[in-house]
């Protein structure tokens, strides 16, 4: 199964991917690893809108489903990042996205070079974390 779209870089793009998202995959996969991908997907778009830069007006979301993995990549125009080294406080509003997404994803990372690109790669087979706690993210430029 695949997922390609692009999406306005705008407030909507994450809703919009989800729609995407629950079109393509809700009547093909458990509803668990749907919500699973949901979520990770509405983060990383989430974050591509809030800290990205706009990529010719779009946000691209490409997600690929093989076996029991799926793989999902979220581009902006942006010129990459480097996720905080440790976790928000706990009181801390906002800055729970990608902590969100190391707990669901088996492996994730950031590319950049000429834009950003974050992907994770999500099991579909269980539910909840990928089994263990975090992960150390990996980090490439000009890739």
């Amino acid at each position: 199964m695949y997922v390609h779209q692009r999406f306005p870089h705008c407030a909507d793009a994450p809703a919009a991917a989800r729609e995407v998202l629950d079109a393509v995959l809700a009547e093909r996969l458990p509803a668990h690893a749907v919500a699973e991908l949901r979520l990770v997907v509405s983060e990383l778009v989430t974050n591509a809108v809030r800290h990205g830069l706009d990529r010719g007006g779009a946000v691209e979301l490409t997600v690929n489903v093989t076996g029991d993995v799926a793989r999902i990549d979220v581009t902006d125009g942006g010129e990459g990042f480097r996720p905080p080294q440790r976790p928000p406080e706990p009181a801390d509003v906002g800055g729970w996205g990608l902590v969100v997404v190391d707990r669901l994803a088996s492996r994730w990372g950031v590319e950049s070079a000429p834009s950003t690109r974050v992907w994770a790669e999500v099991p579909l087979a269980s539910s909840g974390t990928n089994g263990g706690g975090a992960t150390a993210p990996v980090y490439a430029r000009n890739v």
